[in-house]
């Protein structure tokens, strides 16, 4: 301390706090005109000096000399041994540095909260102390005095305050701290005013005295005897935690409120009976309000919204908060259940390890183990990382069996977790799991089989799906600033884009499955991200740098809650040193990534950026039940997909009825399909997607007629984008030849129907067919050469004797009562079977299998009793295993026959009519047994004969096996099929 007479060094420039003010001065102590003729300043700051400093009065409105000897006893005790003549005067020689000039401002919050610099750096500014940069900056930039006077809260609640807003609203406030009508001002949320006056009416009776009811709390004698708020009582504080009662007692805090201020609200202790503080701080509306810096902490949210939860700032933004409320309250229910009945990890060799990183939430943890063993019920090792848990997390070994539990003195993080847990992992494959997560059924085998089956995939992302059922990510990408984006976020998780596989810059950590040797010879997740922010990012562009893909799976779905609990300007300042940290890292490869921009999304989604596109457009979604040609196209699709690495968006003209519950099993899981959308929606589609396709692709001839003129008014989106039409069958053919089994008189000519029926292909670039026959017959119409492009099948004939098997097999879908398929059952059961069928013997059935168009009752048509009517049949392996004779009894059609190759390839022997073996080119009695069109006693002999004749039998399987080797194999056809593309 400074004695009496010792002078103290003055600032070059004297802050506010140091000058003394005669006119405030006068005006505060009014009473003294009445004993004293004071004319000028000068003599009221001698009056001062030797009457006013000794009894304890205030120099200026910015320091408070009877709080300050309340507050610092040795202050108080000093003055009284005249050490120092006043607190001013100690203030203004060293208590500055780190005590309070009054109950308004506190130097050490505004410094370490407001600042962030230390004495030393405030005083390299030119700057006293804190003190002298608030009332010289920061009152009116907006800045916090301390958790008792906050400057945006003051202007919210005070809105018909005047001040200088040069000078802020903390001066004025300051210089007119008596003034009546600031007596119930509101300056912060953990103090009320009006509800202290109406608490304490004697306090409001001597309000003149003390200014403002917070004074008076900071100044009374008798702290313990006064609540600062409703939601705090010192009596409950008190006899609730004896650690406070005690640390009060010895001298250590003021009151049980001032402990409550420094630690017990960071610890959520219950401040009052009826204040759950620890389960208001976990709720999500009040964690996202203190990060947008709404609040300061969870009390000052349970204050200022007596108690209610708050809302979002957006209509979305609250629909969300009540999801991720419904997400907590059912974790607390589920886990409930759960501690009655334990989980058990224990296992001996796992199939694979989880890595999960934890802090408290307890129950969070709970529900995310749950799920994991739910979904998966084979061996698997958990590696527990607890970051120094203070809630159940530290017992959960009584609720969760067979844990490896890693214990830390600290919370070191997510990143540095993981490491530590990743040294302990066991198995070849190692999962990255958040604890605030429930994991959909399929996940966990998903991601097992995708690293299991491609050797190339290093690791595999999931679908992320927020509280509120919409995405957080569907894979995401980096930009060639460093920075990122969730693909899809806050789209439906059954929008097409989000429900294709594909190779993406990175997934989320949240869940991500590596294989082990390769994340442990990276190191797992670089320090150089700590604490947090990139280190997934990074991670996955090291997996990419060894030659691997990260791959987003979107059969690994992901329900994930998605806590944002950071301060915004802390996690601004954290994610921006780690973008220029990862960009610089990695400089090499991202900038030549896309720039950020939204017309770039299609092309950025998948870190595969040279990959050609093509757009597939069909009648319906190619899936091989519904025949008709459909079989072909989604083989082209699947090694367009498989086998070329193309991408394939799969376009139908008529989209399903019924919107998707599931991903279409039947076609590759890296094409993407356009379920909901149809020729209808085309035209924005192309738009939305200008540029972006090498390749537009229809099916069907009959659809260049209702694209053309969609593709004319879309042709600056389809700039170099060459299109082909591929005819599956010539449908010309068909037609006429239904017109002669009518016997219709006005049968025009085939070179008629011809031109009709390509009438409006001029926009084509290319043009395919499915057989020679075909092509030679198009190519005059189109005075062009036509490719051919038949079926691709590898031959996989059943080893089961003639002698084991039994009965006709039938395979063929339905689309409409004018399906050939229909024309040639009805021929069978009306024709052939009543006639002829004694020629098989009375044990064989004729089976018939395939897809139905709704409306059809082929039951009331095939009324031969030797029909069985197996229906739409997932698996036909089986029935070409156990059939002895295949039959297609077709009487018109065009192209070639798909289920007469998908027979042979299975050496199912064939008995057709000549229709179908001149438009797949064998030879008769060779290749396979036929007969004439509508010739039904040679039909069922020739299916008699090989029904019956074991020789014979043998000859046509081998043959047709043979056929299916030489002139379908997938080399040719990937070749066909790459020369068209490129």
């Amino acid at each position: 301390m400074t004695p009496m007479d010792q002078p103290v060094e003055q600032p070059a420039a004297k802050p506010a706090w140091w000058r003394f003010d005669a006119a405030w001065y006068r005006r505060r102590y009014a009473f003294i005109p009445a004993i004293a003729d004071l004319r000028d300043e000068a003599d009221i700051l001698a009056f001062y000096k030797e009457c006013g400093e000794p009894l304890g009065h205030s120099p200026n409105p910015f320091f408070d000399e009877e709080w300050y000897r309340q507050a610092y006893a040795d202050i108080d005790e000093a003055i009284r041994a005249q050490q120092v003549p006043s607190g001013f005067a100690h203030y203004c020689a060293e208590g500055f540095s780190d005590r309070n000039p009054n109950g308004f401002f506190d130097e050490l919050f505004y410094r370490e909260t407001q600042l962030g610099l230390s004495l030393e750096e405030v005083e390299h500014h030119g700057l006293r102390n804190g003190y002298d940069h608030f009332l010289s900056y920061g009152a009116r930039e907006g800045r916090d005095a301390s958790l008792f006077f906050s400057t945006s809260l003051f202007l919210k609640e005070n809105p018909d305050f005047l001040h200088d807003t040069r000078l802020g609203p903390f001066v004025a406030f300051m210089e007119n701290l008596h003034a009546p009508e600031n007596a119930s001002r509101r300056t912060s949320w953990f103090f009320d005013p009006a509800w202290y006056l109406r608490a304490y009416p004697t306090v409001s009776d001597r309000m003149p005295e003390w200014g403002h009811p917070l004074r008076h709390y900071l100044i009374t004698t008798t702290p313990a005897a006064f609540d600062p708020l409703p939601f705090f009582s010192e009596r409950f504080y008190a006899t609730s935690h004896p650690d406070v009662a005690h640390a009060v007692a010895t001298g250590a805090f003021r009151n049980g409120y001032a402990h409550f201020l420094r630690y017990g609200q960071q610890e959520a202790r219950r401040p009052h009976p009826q204040v759950d503080l620890a389960a208001y701080a976990k709720d999500p509306g009040v964690i996202e309000a203190i990060g947008r810096g709404c609040y300061p902490t969870p009390f000052a949210a349970y204050a200022a919204l007596s108690g209610a939860l708050p809302d979002g700032e957006k209509p979305a933004e609250s629909a969300e908060l009540h999801c991720r409320r419904a997400f907590r309250l059912l974790a607390d229910a589920r886990t409930s259940t759960l501690m009655a009945r334990p989980l058990d990890f224990s296992c001996d060799l796992p199939d694979f390890s989880v890595v999960m990183v934890v802090h408290d939430q307890f129950a969070f943890t709970m529900t995310a183990l749950s799920s994991l063993r739910a979904t998966c019920p084979g061996p698997v090792q958990v590696i527990l990382v607890d970051g120094a848990s203070r809630d159940e997390t530290r017992r959960i070994e009584r609720y969760v069996h067979g844990l490896d539990i890693v214990r830390l003195a600290e919370n070191i993080g997510f990143l540095a977790g993981s490491n530590a847990g990743l040294a302990r992992v066991a198995a070849p494959y190692v999962l990255f799991l958040n604890n605030d997560v429930e994991i959909f059924p399929g996940a966990i085998a998903a991601a097992l089989h995708r690293l299991r089956q491609e050797a190339r995939t290093g690791a595999v992302g999931a679908k992320l799906i927020r509280t509120t059922g919409r995405l957080q990510e569907a894979g995401s990408i980096i930009w060639n600033d460093g920075t990122t984006s969730g693909y899809l976020r806050d789209a439906s998780p059954l929008c097409p884009e989000a429900n294709y596989a594909r190779a993406v810059d990175f997934c989320s950590g949240a869940f991500l499955m590596v294989r082990t040797e390769l994340a442990k010879a990276l190191h797992g997740f670089d320090p150089h991200f700590s604490p947090a922010y990139y280190e997934d990012t990074d991670l996955c562009v090291r997996i990419r740098q060894q030659g691997f893909d990260v791959l987003y799976d979107p059969d690994v779905a992901v329900l994930h809650y998605e806590s944002g609990s950071g301060n915004p300007a802390d996690i601004d300042t954290i994610l921006g040193r780690n973008i220029g940290r990862f960009f610089h890292r990695h400089r090499d490869e991202i900038e030549g990534y896309y720039t950020r921009d939204s017309a770039n999304l299609l092309r950025a989604r998948t870190s595969a950026r040279t990959q050609k596109h093509v757009l597939f457009i069909e009648d319906y979604l190619p899936q091989p039940a519904i025949g008709a040609g459909f079989p072909r196209s989604n083989d082209i699709v699947r090694l367009m997909v498989e086998d070329l690495g193309l991408h394939v968006t799969v376009y139908p003209v008529f989209p399903p009825r019924e919107a998707l519950t599931g991903r279409y099993r039947d076609l590759p899981d890296r094409a993407e399909i356009i379920w909901d959308r149809g020729i209808a929606d085309l035209d924005a589609f192309l738009h939305a997607r200008s540029g972006y396709y090498d390749v537009l692709w229809i099916g069907r001839t009959h659809n260049a007629a209702r694209l053309r003129p969609i593709i004319a008014a879309c042709r600056a989106a389809l700039t170099d984008c060459r299109i082909i039409l591929d005819t599956e069958a010539i449908a010309s053919l068909r037609e006429r030849g239904r017109m002669q089994l009518e016997n219709r008189p006005d049968l025009p000519t085939l070179a008629t129907m011809l031109r009709h029926e390509f009438r409006a292909t001029d926009f084509i670039d290319r043009f395919v067919a499915v057989s020679q026959a075909e092509a030679d017959l198009l190519a005059p119409e189109v005075h062009r050469a036509v490719a051919v492009l038949g079926h691709v099948k590898t031959p996989a004939p059943q080893p089961r004797p003639f002698a084991a098997r039994a009965h006709v097999l039938f395979v063929g879908a339905i689309q409409n009562p004018q399906s050939p398929n229909l024309d040639a059952l009805t021929w069978l059961n009306d024709q052939v079977l009543p006639e002829y069928g004694h020629l098989l013997p009375p044990e064989a059935r004729i089976r018939v299998a395939g897809h139905l168009a709704e409306g059809i009752d082929l039951a009331s048509i095939l009324t031969h009793p030797r029909f069985d009517l197996l229906g739409f049949v997932e698996d036909l392996g089986p029935l070409y295993e156990s059939h002895r004779v295949f039959i297609a009894p077709t009487r018109f059609a065009a192209g070639i026959p798909y289920k007469i190759h998908e027979a042979a390839a299975h050496g199912l022997p064939i008995v057709a009519t000549d229709l179908l073996c001149q438009q797949i080119g064998w030879t008769a009695g060779s290749d396979l047994a036929c007969a004439p069109v509508n010739a039904p006693e040679a039909f069922a002999d020739v299916l008699s004969l090989a029904y019956t004749d074991e020789t014979l039998w043998h000859m046509l399987r081998r043959n047709t096996i043979h056929r299916i080797f030489m002139e379908n194999s997938k080399i040719t056809y990937l070749r066909i099929l790459e020369s068209l593309l490129e």
